[in-house]
């Protein structure tokens, strides 16, 4: 009987996978219909995770469970603002031997904690597991999809990752819940190690890596959690990261109306920025400008691989996610060949910012930014006062 339920179970998931694969479009997911999208993906995970629940948690071996903790214990977080190149570093690192790098945000102290909140503790596996499902087969809603190869009627890579997160929850609960609130997290990035092979006798791992944008916000959380974590915080130009935004949102057809809410999370970026390069922790801090990276590349991976405390190995230069190549993540670039890191400055935002964008933009951010090294166009004195005055309101209107 139980055979016979696992058979059907893995039949309802190739079907709903191929629903699911459908709607995924490509190079891009189209705009229409969200909520279309949103069920299939729902509805897969969910028979996914019904059949791991069938099938039970996996067995680990003491090697593989201490090998585990050990690296639970020393994760590599990448903050910065949306758009200012977090993703891009996150795809840099991705196929280095010695990380095992989670392919899409962690988000829990900007989304998961206050989700965690609602729900009472005995549906957290739950909501975790299938929620990071969806995550793998469909990450930052462009290819790469499917990160752990396709499933079918003999076999399922997903309900393997369910199965590993099931065993590797109570774990990383008992090691980690009395002093880690993102412990939850934690389970996930071992599951996926697990999924990968990082966690086998011959595996180079030695660290776990998550991107968050405005992560950065949450450093000393970030840093009780595990003491020995590292934070890689990437900046960028305050131009071209709010036309980054506004291109994507003209790109999807919408109107820019979160730019105060970017402004703001760009002005304490940069607040955060100046104040930890003052602080004696070399070691746990390093701060990445984005200009430098794509304007010496070798130069910048060189440094940052110093840091993490790895070789910098020829992968660092070539982007991907669970080793598959990535397309450019860039509103300006597009159309590039994937896995390839273009080494070239550019300032597209030029064609994008208005005057009055680029006047907003210095009196809101302007001081904060010269903090840490961006001059921005002057904006007389009561133009200025006037533009942030004015800020709460014509937010809204950009």
């Amino acid at each position: 009987m139980t055979k016979q339920r696992t058979n059907s179970a893995l039949f309802s998931i190739s079907e709903l996978e191929q629903t699911l694969d459908l709607k995924l479009g490509r190079p891009r997911v189209p705009a229409g219909d969200p909520a279309a999208l949103l069920l299939a993906a729902a509805k897969w995970s969910a028979a996914v995770w019904a059949a791991a629940e069938i099938a039970g948690p996996l067995t680990l071996n003491q090697m593989e469970i201490a090998r585990g903790l050990a690296i639970a214990d020393r994760p590599i977080h990448i903050c910065g603002v949306h758009r200012s190149g977090t993703t891009l570093i996150r795809d840099l690192l991705d196929c280095h031997p010695a990380l095992a790098v989670l392919p899409s945000e962690g988000t829990f102290f900007t989304n998961y904690k206050q989700q965690l909140r609602r729900l009472p503790p005995g549906q957290w596996q739950r909501h975790f597991g299938c929620d990071w499902l969806r995550r793998l087969a469909n990450p930052i809603h462009q290819a790469p999809y499917w990160l752990l190869g396709r499933s079918s009627q003999e076999v399922s890579p997903y309900r393997e990752f369910a199965r590993s997160l099931m065993a590797w929850w109570p774990l990383a609960r008992d090691s980690f819940g009395d002093k880690a609130i993102s412990w939850p997290l934690t389970a996930v990035a071992l599951a996926y190690a697990h999924s990968m092979g990082f966690l086998r006798t011959q595996a180079d791992t030695q660290f776990w890596v998550e991107k968050t944008p405005t992560n950065e916000s949450y450093i000393d959380r970030l840093r009780t959690d595990f003491p020995q974590a590292k934070v890689v915080h990437v900046i960028r130009h305050p131009y071209a990261v709010f036309a980054s935004h506004k291109q994507a949102m003209r790109d999807a057809g919408e109107s820019f109306s979160n730019a105060g809410q970017v402004l703001q999370e760009l002005k304490l970026s940069y607040r955060i920025a100046a104040k930890q390069s003052l602080l004696k922790a070399r070691n746990r801090y390093h701060l990445m400008r984005y200009e430098e990276l794509i304007g010496s590349p070798q130069t910048s991976i060189d440094r940052l691989a110093e840091f993490i405390g790895i070789d910098s190995l020829p992968t660092l230069t070539r982007p991907t996610a669970a080793g598959a190549p990535t397309p450019s993540n860039s509103s300006f670039f597009t159309e590039t060949e994937p896995g390839l890191l273009i080494p070239a400055i550019h300032e597209k935002w030029r064609d994008v910012l208005t005057k009055s964008d680029r006047e907003r933009i210095s009196a809101l951010v302007g001081e904060a930014a010269a903090l840490v090294g961006y001059e921005l166009a002057r904006v007389a004195p009561w133009r200025a006062g006037l533009l942030r005055i004015a800020a709460p309101i014509t937010s809204r209107l950009l």
